[in-house]
């Protein structure tokens, strides 16, 4: 057999093999090493087929479903790193352990933002009317690489974030012929200034792309002082240290070899009661954290149970002291927003929590209803970037 069919053949048998394999390998519906449900099979439809979007979801569902696909991506980060790409998978592999998730310029300034942009900015004018600007703001948290660049490897240029805090109150009206669109600077939450004055300590974590308890409670602070709420300080909480082996959704991205990070919740050393509630959940909680989920893969659930479409907090002690108006928070958020939200509940009656991937409500009536007095929303902002849910705000 010549050179020719001889590599023709090595070819085929293992075009073959990987055929076989992708057909006969059991298909996952959910990842655990990732922490999201993969792309399924779609279906075929003359329009799909017609339009590309049948091709284009058929290239995810293979990729998603490759044979033993977290060994391939050990196997490909192991030989971009010898061949000194700035980058993995999206992944900057930082000093001291840090992965940190790469975003370019096309990755924050999509069509989508500019859309949600627009959307935040009118719901927030909106509610500003209802509420008053001093009970209205809106936080955009930034990603690692845009607060901790000193642990970003040498000749890394990530785009800088804070440009979305300039756009939303200095874009000026007649580019889009919306007035609504301009938010006024006190509406804004300018976290990533605190952030970056705290970058040498622990605000991120080194494996996941969640700012951690400490980043935070730093969050916390900011907006507390922007609505005239004084903050508890540090030396009023008691830390305590629940996992030592948390690795995050970055790590999943690469699977390299990295030490575990450490996560923390904060008790108020004053003891409180709160009463937690999420849908479609009868029973009642009396805690911020759920330790039990520190058991499974995605140890960050921790923090009010992860994902739901609406959860509510009463603060139970609050009830008992307080003889005034009942004060009470909207915050429509992502999942930045749990770790936030046992710092804020300690000076509302009530804390709402919205997720707009999973509720379907109207949040005009819904703060009727509620007697909601405050509202925030809280992003990160390439999580924004890719939103498809803010529609919901504008019915």
């Amino acid at each position: 057999m010549n050179k020719n069919k001889r590599n023709s053949a090595i070819f085929l048998t293992a075009l073959g093999m990987l055929t076989f394999g992708s057909i006969c390998y059991p298909k996952t519906v959910f990842s655990s090493s990732e922490n999201r449900y993969l792309a399924q099979k779609p279906k075929l439809t003359w329009s799909g087929l017609l339009n590309g979007t049948y091709g284009t979801a058929y290239e995810t569902y293979l990729s998603d479903q490759f044979p033993l696909r977290d060994s391939w991506v050990h196997v490909k980060t192991k030989l971009e790193q010898l061949m000194l790409k700035e980058d993995v998978n999206g992944v900057y592999i930082g000093r001291d352990g840090y992965l940190i998730e790469k975003f370019d310029r096309e990755d924050i300034e999509t069509e989508q933002m500019e859309t949600n942009l627009q959307i935040l900015a009118s719901f927030a004018n909106h509610m500003v009317e209802k509420l008053g600007e001093e009970r209205v703001r809106l936080m955009m948290v930034p990603s690692a690489a845009a607060v901790i660049e000193g642990k970003l490897p040498a000749f890394a240029a990530p785009y800088d974030q804070t440009g979305i805090y300039a756009y939303m109150t200095n874009v000026p009206k007649d580019d889009y012929g919306l007035s609504e669109l301009v938010v006024d600077a006190e509406v804004m939450v300018s976290v990533s200034d605190v952030l970056r004055e705290h970058k040498g300590e622990a605000v991120y974590y080194h494996t996941d792309h969640h700012w951690t308890a400490l980043g935070a409670y730093y969050g916390y602070e900011s907006y507390a002082e922007s609505v005239g709420i004084e903050p508890w300080k540090q030396e009023q909480f008691d830390v305590e240290t629940v996992s030592r082996d948390f690795f995050g959704t970055i790590a999943s991205k690469v699977q390299m070899d990295r030490e575990p990070d450490t996560i923390e919740i904060y008790h108020p050393s004053a003891e409180q009661q709160y009463k937690v509630f999420y849908d479609g959940q009868p029973e009642i909680f009396n805690s911020l954290y759920n330790l039990e989920n520190l058991k499974g893969k995605d140890k960050y659930t921790v923090y009010l149970d992860g994902n739901h479409g609406l959860t509510e907090i009463e603060n139970m002690s609050l009830h008992q002291q307080n003889d005034e108006q009942e004060r009470k928070l909207l915050m429509i958020k992502d999942s930045f927003a749990h770790s936030f939200a046992p710092f804020t509940a300690n000076h509302f009656d009530k804390t709402y929590m919205i997720d707009l991937r999973y509720y379907q409500g109207n949040i005009d009536q819904f703060v009727e209803e509620h007697g909601v007095t405050d509202i925030l929303v809280l992003y990160q902002i390439p999580g924004l970037a890719a939103e498809k849910n803010l529609w919901k705000l504008s019915r």
